[in-house]
């Protein structure tokens, strides 16, 4: 497994470029970039995205309104820091353009803006996109909602071909069980349809290492972080080993289910003060454990 880092992890001040040089610098395989809204947008409050310090962010590089040069000059200056892009993420369907809206002006949106993830995956050499599915309001029907973004998603299948299209387990009333999330996957029933794991986003409600289990061999993408379950709010979120994740039991799950990508990094908050020691700490800690299971596998 090797270890990546999640562009919403650095300042939004920052640039991509300084953002791929700096993961660079601080030894990180990978790097998953984020899609965003265009510039000059008219930014509305978009709730749990807004406390996470993640509404504001621009990407110059890759946006719902990038061209295909623009995916081009980012996958040159990715060459150039000698950084692998390996997934394209953002939270553009969630909350933003939400993947499950009744409003098929909002749901066209949305929709674009995943295709354009996926343009930005061939270009970038990528082989996942990061989807969140929407999320459930109190004016929606759940069983209505479930059968919409089923067919999104599936449409969006059809257009990746052979990208990934990871749907990620969020905070959004939708998909809270591992068991219905696997069912939702499988009813769409295309190969490049899987699960975008997010270990912390999990632990409020379960226990990270059965979620594994249970989604097997559906997994494309790991998503690192932890979350202290006494704060039980949206607050909880923390560095790695900081929370009650018990990361021995994940990485005994990941390797049962014989998971072998990326362990991408994605602490928000971002950080603002000591970026680097932070960051730098996240990824040791990733290292610790990677080498940790391999050891234990050759035993």
């Amino acid at each position: 497994m090797k270890i990546g880092i999640n562009q919403f992890c650095f300042p939004g001040c920052m640039d991509v470029e300084e953002s791929l040089q700096c993961a660079k610098d601080m030894g990180y395989d990978t790097f998953e970039v984020c899609l965003t809204v265009g510039k000059g947008y008219s930014n509305t409050s978009f709730g749990v995205t807004d406390v996470l310090d993640i509404s504001g962010y621009y990407n110059e590089l890759c946006n719902i309104n990038s061209t295909e040069h623009d995916f081009m000059t980012l996958k040159k200056k990715a060459d150039e820091t000698g950084m692998k892009i390996s997934s394209v993420g953002g939270i553009v369907s969630f909350s933003i353009f939400p993947l499950s809206s009744p409003d098929e002006k909002i749901a066209q949106k949305s929709m674009d803006a995943v295709k354009k993830m996926v343009d930005a995956a061939r270009i970038l050499e990528a082989d996942t996109v990061l989807v969140i599915p929407g999320m459930i309001t109190e004016d929606m029907e759940y069983i209505e909602t479930y059968e919409r973004v089923r067919q999104r998603v599936a449409d969006i299948a059809e257009y990746a071909g052979n990208i990934n299209i990871a749907l990620e387990n969020v905070w959004n009333y939708f998909l809270y069980s591992p068991m219905e999330f696997c069912r939702f996957v499988d009813e769409i029933g295309r190969k490049n349809v899987g699960i975008y794991f997010d270990i912390a986003n999990a632990r409020r409600f379960g226990y990270p290492e059965q979620w594994i289990r249970t989604f097997s061999h559906r997994i494309r993408g790991i998503h690192v972080k932890d979350y202290r379950m006494s704060v039980d709010n949206i607050h909880g979120f923390t560095n790695i080993l900081d929370g009650d994740v018990d990361y021995r039991k994940v990485m005994e799950a990941l390797t049962e289910v014989k998971y072998d990508g990326p362990l991408t990094v994605e602490l928000i908050p971002p950080a603002h003060d000591f970026v680097d020691q932070t960051l730098m700490h996240a990824r040791r800690v990733c290292e610790m454990l990677v080498n940790r299971t391999k050891q234990q596998k050759e035993l």
